[in-house]
C-alpha cells in the first residue's frame, strides 16, 4: 500500500508582504501529479493546512480544489489539523466528506481516531492525532497521571493498544524529539525553546511508520520511519537551503517500509543575495525570484529597494549588514556641554560613531537642506 506524505501545506501564506496563493497553487498541482504517477492508494496531510485559524477566501479556495481533484481521481485523503489550524473549522462538512473519501481527524475526540485501509497484505491501521496540547489530554482522560507532551501522547497510544501483528500508521503533528535531540528547524516555523512542548519517539514504538507535521525541513527522527516530510514550499530564506521533497511511503508486509522522497520545483525560488548595491545590480539577470537582499555598502545607498526591484520585481526583503563597519565608541557628552550642541553637530556624531567616517560634504549639505526645511516647518 502506498501513501503520499504530506504536510504544513500553510494555505494563505505570505512571504513578508508577497502573496503566495499562485505559488500554493503551482505546488499542489505537482502534489496532485505525484499522486497519479506514483499510484498511490491514499494522500496524508498531516496538519498545518491553512497559515491561520480563519484563513482567506483564496486559502479556502486552494483547498477545495485540490481535495476535489483528488476526489475525481477516487484517491482517498486523510487530513489532521496542527497548530495553525482552527481545527473545529477545519472540521466542517466533514460528514459530508467522508462519503467522498475526504477523511477528517481534525478535532481531537479524547482518543486516537482510527481508519482500517486493507490490501493484499491484510490490514493497515491508520490512526489520526491532530495538534494536542496535554490540558486536552488531562480533560479527556482524567484517570490519567498526565505530565508533559510524551505523557500525553504516550497516555493516547497506551489506550489505543495498537495490534502489533498488524501493519499501524500514524498521522500526527507535534514538535518530536529523539534522547534529547530535536530536528533542524528553520525561523519559518512557530517552535517553542526548550524541551517543555516536545514528544519524545519512542511513545510511537508500535508503528511501522510515523508521518510528522509540524517542522518544515524533511528528515527522519531517532529512526528513518519517524519521519517529517516538511512543507512542500520555502516560506522563509533559511528554508531555501535545503530542497524540497514530497515523501512516498509503501508498506510491503509487516515491517517492511519503503520510502522515497521525489523533488518539488517552486514557481519562484527564494533566493539570498548579498553585496553591495551596485555589484548586484550589474551582476544582475531579470527574474521573478524571491529575493532577499542583504547590502553591504558603507553607506545605505538611496532608493535601494526600488532600484533592486527594477530587476528583482520580487524583492521580498531588504536588509543593510552593519557589522562590519567599525564603531567608534566615544565617552557621551555631559548634559550642559549637550545642550550647547545644534541638532546638525548631534547628528554628525551619531553619524560617525555608527558609521566610522564623518558625513561626506554631499551628505552635510543633504543635512543641512534637511533641517532648513525642518525649520520652516
Amino acid at each position: 500500500m502506498r501513501f503520499l506524505h504530506c504536510s504544513d501545506l500553510h494555505l494563505g501564506r505570505r512571504l513578508c508582504e508577497l502573496d503566495l496563493l499562485e505559488d500554493q497553487k503551482y505546488i499542489l498541482d505537482q502534489l496532485l501529479d505525484i499522486a497519479a504517477s506514483e499510484g498511490v492508494d491514499a494522500v496524508l496531510v498531516a496538519g498545518d493546512v491553512y497559515d491561520k485559524g480563519v484563513p482567506s477566501l483564496g486559502a479556502v479556495a486552494l483547498l477545495d480544489r485540490f481535495l476535489t481533484a483528488l476526489c475525481e481521481r477516487h484517491t482517498p485523503v486523510y487530513l489532521i489539523s496542527g497548530n495553525h489550524d482552527s481545527a473545529e473549522r477545519l472540521a466542517f462538512g466533514g460528514r459530508l466528506l467522508e462519503s467522498s473519501g475526504v477523511h477528517l481527524a481534525s478535532a481531537f475526540g479524547g482518543r486516537l481516531e482510527r481508519f482500517v485501509l486493507e490490501d493484499g497484505h491484510g490490514p493497515v491501521c491508520l490512526w489520526a492525532l491532530p495538534f494536542v496540547r496535554p490540558s486536552a489530554v488531562r480533560a479527556a482522560l482524567p484517570e490519567e497521571q498526565i505530565g508533559d507532551y510524551t505523557g500525553a501522547v504516550e497516555a493516547l497510544v497506551r489506550r489505543a493498544a495498537p495490534d502489533r501483528g498488524c501493519r499501524n500508521l500514524l498521522l500526527a503533528h507535534q514538535f518530536v524529539t529523539s534522547g534529547g535531540a530535536g530536528p533542524e528547524t528553520c525561523d519559518s516555523e512557530t517552535v517553542n525553546l526548550g524541551t517543555l512542548d516536545n514528544v519524545d519517539m519512542g511513545v510511537f514504538e508500535p508503528f511501522d511508520y510515523v508521518a510528522l507535521g509540524h517542522i518544515h525541513t524533511p528528515q527522519p527522527v531517532g529512526r528513518d520511519t519517524v519521519r517529517y516530510c516538511g512543507a512542500p514550499l520555502a516560506y522563509s530564506v533559511t528554508e531555501s537551503r535545503r530542497a524540497k521533497t514530497a515523501t512516498v511511503v509503501e508498506l510491503g508486509a509487516k515491517g517492511e517500509v519503503r520510502l522515497n522522497e521525489l523533488p518539488l520545483s517552486p514557481l519562484r525560488p527564494v533566493r539570498r543575495l548579498k553585496g553591495p548595491l551596485e555589484a548586484l545590480l550589474q551582476s544582475a539577470e531579470r527574474s521573478g525570484d524571491y529575493i532577499y537582499a542583504v547590502l553591504t555598502d558603507e553607506t545605505p545607498p538611496l532608493d535601494a529597494a526600488a532600484r533592486l526591484r527594477s530587476v528583482y520585481p520580487n524583492l521580498a526583503r531588504l536588509e543593510f549588514d552593519l557589522a562590519n563597519r567599525p564603531a567608534r565608541q566615544a565617552p557621551g557628552p555631559d548634559p550642559a556641554t549637550l545642550a550647547r550642541r545644534t541638532p546638525a553637530d548631534l547628528f554628525a556624531e551619531f553619524y560617525e560613531q555608527v558609521h566610522g567616517r564623518p558625513l561626506s560634504q554631499e551628505e552635510q549639505n543633504m543635512l543641512e537642506r534637511a533641517l532648513e526645511r525642518e525649520g520652516q516647518a
